[in-house]
């Protein structure tokens, strides 16, 4: 005979945690194992996304218990209208990473995901921009702190993930270089006097806090008539606390005198907004209106740092200083950027060879 569980407190059984919440928990697990291993931020919430997808596919089903017809099942109901041969091998990516986690741990026996084959990755070419068209890019940006984000994008040749939490005390203006750490590790960037100087205008006399801000307006406040009052309302920073100040009843006050009021005291508060960092999307957004500007379509920043890569290469930079410079860990990353000139090469034999016709 089978004995219930008590609890300790009161007395009762406990209630059995469903299967599916175990499962849950075991990728809550996985994603705090990511951040030890040094994943990025994007990649353990795409991991962990693609991992809740396949318990909710195999809710019945243990982890244990999963087979690679399972993985392979899950993998095309999964495919969509945009299903495609990168996106194919990112799930199974996530799934093997997922599976390996699980069988260090003793959740499962096997790696199910190794045994489903991906489609052939086919070596592509990454987009890059000619230095005409960031030169219009960037002399077309109005506002300035955009055009020093995108020299700085450009000279540095640094992700998204890595400027992000910079701050202007990093920046060593005399050898003109900073610091950036990706992935667990550190290494220097440099960029040139013409980044430097558009930098320090931004910048201003500012010596401290992020290096790159949002650009919020600063907030107005509003009358508000509520009731039988005026009413001042606003938001106080840093503490974002909503403020209410009452300014007379609208039976003896006119709205000319409320106004008045309102604007005497909207005078005395303080309204400016705190500094905030720039969000990858807002840094999304600054690239994407640069190009549209000049006539681009879906130009991000990963194509700076692309171009950056491919102009060093072309101007005779060693491949092996454009790795240091990336950051990459493994030289086969770089020699990517070797194809793009070779397609410039291509190009010119077509072009240029009385036999190439």
């Amino acid at each position: 005979m089978k004995i219930p569980r008590f609890s300790r407190h009161v007395g009762l059984p406990r209630p059995r945690r469903s299967r599916f919440n175990k499962k849950l928990e075991i990728v809550n697990r996985f994603g705090i194992w990511l951040k030890h291993q040094q994943y990025t931020g994007p990649v353990i919430k795409h991991y962990c996304v693609i991992a809740r997808e396949l318990c909710h596919f195999s809710r019945q089903k243990s982890f244990r218990s999963i087979t690679p017809l399972d993985i392979s099942e899950f993998l095309e109901a999964s495919s969509g209208a945009n299903w495609r041969p990168d996106r194919f091998r990112y799930y199974l990516c996530a799934l093997r990473c997922f599976f390996e986690f699980m069988y260090l741990g003793g959740v499962v026996d096997s790696v199910a995901p190794r045994f489903v084959r991906g489609p052939p990755k086919m070596p592509s070419i990454p987009r890059t921009l000619s230095q005409s068209q960031i030169q219009a890019m960037i002399e077309g940006t109005p506002s300035v702190r955009d055009r020093a984000l995108l020299e700085f994008l450009y000279a540095t040749g640094s992700r998204t993930s890595e400027i992000l939490p910079l701050n202007v005390e990093d920046l060593d203006f005399e050898h003109m270089r900073v610091k950036v750490l990706s992935k667990g590790r550190e290494r220097m960037v440099y960029f040139g006097r013409q980044a430097a100087k558009i930098i320090r205008l931004y910048l201003g006399g500012r010596k401290k806090g992020p290096l790159f801000v949002d650009d919020l307006p600063q907030q107005k406040g509003s009358l508000v008539r509520s009731g039988r009052s005026w009413q001042a309302r606003w938001r106080e920073y840093p503490t974002r606390i909503h403020r209410t100040k009452y300014l007379g009843d609208p039976r003896k006050v006119p709205y000319r005198e409320a106004r008045a009021r309102f604007a005497k005291l909207m005078a005395s508060v303080g309204l400016r907004r705190e500094r905030r960092k720039l969000t990858n999307n807002s840094i999304q957004i600054v690239v994407r209106k640069a190009g549209e500007r000049i006539g681009l379509k879906g130009i991000c920043p990963r194509m700076l740092r692309h171009s950056c890569a491919t102009h060093l290469l072309e101007n005779g930079a060693d491949i092996r200083f454009i790795q240091a410079l990336l950051g990459h860990k493994w030289l086969t990353s770089t020699q990517i950027y070797t194809r793009v000139c070779d397609a410039d090469v291509a190009a010119a034999f077509k072009n240029c060879h009385p036999r190439a016709a």
